[in-house]
């Protein structure tokens, strides 16, 4: 599954918009950029597997049950 390409946005005017210095936005900017390239291709950026939902979904209700207990108690 690949995701749409999101609409372009200029981050610096946007922030700069909202009251964020400009050099402070650049700089911000500059160093989002250098971690999305050093991520792009890692695996955890994957998106998740039915297995991986799965052993989430069955932890989070593990979790749950456990409080639940521990509340009775």
């Amino acid at each position: 599954m690949t995701r749409p390409p999101s609409p372009p946005v200029n981050f610096v005017e946007t922030m700069t918009s909202s009251g964020t210095p400009r050099s402070i936005a650049e700089e911000l900017e500059r160093r989002i950029e250098i971690v999305e390239s050093a991520e792009a291709h890692q695996d955890a950026r994957q998106p998740l597997s039915i297995a991986d939902i799965g052993v989430y979904v069955a932890a989070t209700v593990l979790a749950c049950l456990i409080g639940l207990a521990v509340m009775a108690l």
